[in-house]
């Protein structure tokens, strides 16, 4: 038998034996086992010890029991920093007649080392409270003062000299291998635009990464702070640092606090986000704004994409969990893109054309996609004259006084979106230049306005609204004639710079039309460089 044999066969001998109540000196009245990929955590009572696997991965390495040792000290030295109450120490483990006994690191009977914890109650993680309708956004804000703090005293990591390079790096590698994983076309194409987005961003904010590296901001920080990871009993406590690989915890704090911005996105938690990034620079932390946190929360939704798809190839195709981890992973894609959309903030994108021309359903998909709100110049108009979005409105109402009205009114709810950190899609004709300066007079400094002008042949706008016709949930009141009147009489946008205005076919699928308005928006970051 080699040393790698041997070293297996006797972690499996103390993983048995510790999963028995005999081991331990306060006498559990049973033992629970939790496994991880990497590890076992036995619950034993009030206490709780992680064996390491005899590892060697691509980014650990747990293969020797001195070097697992080495990582059990390193785990409680971390983790202390954040939950000293939490982690008691390192001990041996040495095997006996009767099993195994727990003994000093030191004991040179020791075969195996282990992680002693004090056990902490579950139903306190930031996951449980969110997920039992308990949390609250005093909790949230806690924690994020709490990271502030933690972030503050971290040791600042050595300058590599490539932040730039470095981020690059992350992303690329983690695209090619969710690209390697990925199982239909669709899935692919937005892929391959979340990496074209996520070069001109880096491309663009360049200065952004090597300012914050030269002004230490690049911390030791905890590298995976998930909900479950997070306490919020009588005190906050943060637990599972990544101890294995110092380059994961190695990481601008703006990074780590994303992770945590990410997963409570993706477990429906959302609305908590705002406390806990308020909370964290109220506290005196530097997370930079809030596109810098996006574009990290962006990558860590990919990153927990490639390992679901990860998970669905290790299934058979037709289980049911195959069909659980794929359809995560498209779920945590799309959650990507949404951070993607907020990483182009301050934005409002104005989605105009002629009636029937296709935009109120570009503006939907875009909205729908990015989480901006969708703001449609036919619901104003008939909040403002006092009639349900599904009724006529009269004449009157498509009148010059009415349309100025509408337009300024488009102009002021867009600018209030944008104000507070958040995008706004405004879906209206835009058809006379008096109609966008009077929006362009509301709507004011609030932030950067692309145009998408959406275009289709006459045959296309006449089918399209003699279909919309018939109808009853429509909300246009535009009917064929007038759909072909008003392509007549349209302004063109010559006032617009060519950077902020794009012409788009719509007559072909609504993801090729979504894809044209993504590139314009990447080539609008690489003209800022």
């Amino acid at each position: 038998m080699d040393e790698i044999e041997l070293e297996d066969v006797r972690t499996e001998q103390v993983r048995a034996a510790l999963a028995r109540p005999t081991a331990y000196a306060h006498h559990p009245t049973s033992v629970e086992i939790r496994e991880t990929h990497i590890s076992w955590v036995f619950l034993a009572g009030e206490r709780a010890f992680k064996l390491k696997k005899p590892l060697v991965l691509d980014f650990l390495d747990y293969g020797s029991a001195e070097r697992r040792r080495e990582m059990c000290h390193e785990e409680v030295r971390l983790n202390r920093r954040l939950a000293p109450d939490v982690y008691l120490g390192v001990r041996g483990v040495m095997l006996t007649e009767q099993g195994a006994e727990l003994t000093a690191d030191d004991d040179a009977r020791a075969v195996e080392f282990v992680v002693e914890m004090r056990r902490y109650d579950e139903r306190e993680t930031l996951a449980a409270m969110l997920e039992c309708g308990e949390l609250q956004a005093g909790q949230v804000a806690a924690v994020g003062r709490a990271l502030a703090s933690f972030h503050d005293s971290a040791a600042r990591a050595p300058a590599n000299g490539a932040p730039v390079l470095t981020a690059e790096r992350r992303f690329d590698e983690n695209l090619h291998e969710l690209l390697a994983d990925v199982e239909q076309r669709g899935e692919i194409e937005r892929i391959q635009a979340l990496e074209r987005f996520a070069h001109a961003f880096i491309t663009a904010h360049a200065a952004t990464f090597r300012r914050r590296a030269d002004e230490g901001w690049i911390r030791e920080g905890h590298g995976d702070l998930r909900a479950e990871h997070v306490l919020v009993g009588r005190a906050v406590r943060v637990v599972d640092c990544v101890e294995f690989d110092r380059s994961l915890r190695e990481l601008d704090v703006a990074d780590d606090l994303a992770f945590l911005v990410f997963d409570l996105a993706a477990r429906g938690g959302e609305r908590f986000i705002d406390a806990l990034v308020r909370a964290y620079r109220g506290a005196g932390g530097e997370p930079g704004p809030d596109w810098l946190i996006a574009f990290y929360a962006t990558y860590r939704a990919l990153v927990r994409a490639k390992v679901a798809l990860i998970r669905a190839r290790q299934m058979p195709t037709t289980s049911a969990a195959h069909g659980r981890q794929s359809a995560a992973a498209r779920d945590l894609i799309a959650l990507a893109e949404r951070f993607a959309w907020r990483s182009r903030l301050p934005l409002a994108i104005v989605v105009c054309g002629a009636p029937a021309s296709g935009k109120s359903y570009l503006a939907r998909a875009i909205s729908q996609r990015s989480g901006f709100a969708h703001l449609s110049s036919d619901i104003t108009r008939k909040r403002l004259v006092g009639v349900q979005p599904n009724q006529r409105a009269d004449e009157r109402a498509y009148g010059n006084e009415w349309n100025l009205r509408t337009y300024a009114e488009l102009g002021r709810r867009a600018a209030g979106e944008v104000r507070v950190g958040r995008g706004a899609i405004i879906d209206a004709t835009f058809r006379h230049r008096v109609d966008r300066q009077t929006f362009a007079d509301a709507f004011g400094e609030a932030g950067p306005v692309l145009f998408i002008e959406c275009q289709a042949p006459r045959s296309v706008l006449a089918q399209r609204a003699e279909r919309r016709a018939h109808d009853s949930a429509r909300v246009s009141d535009a009917d064929v004639g007038v759909v072909l009147r008003e392509q007549g009489v349209w302004e063109p946008l010559e006032e617009v710079p060519a950077r902020a205005h794009i012409a788009i076919r719509t007559d072909r699928d609504v993801e090729q039309v979504v894809g044209d308005a993504l590139a314009l928006l990447d080539r609008r970051l690489l003209d800022r460089t």
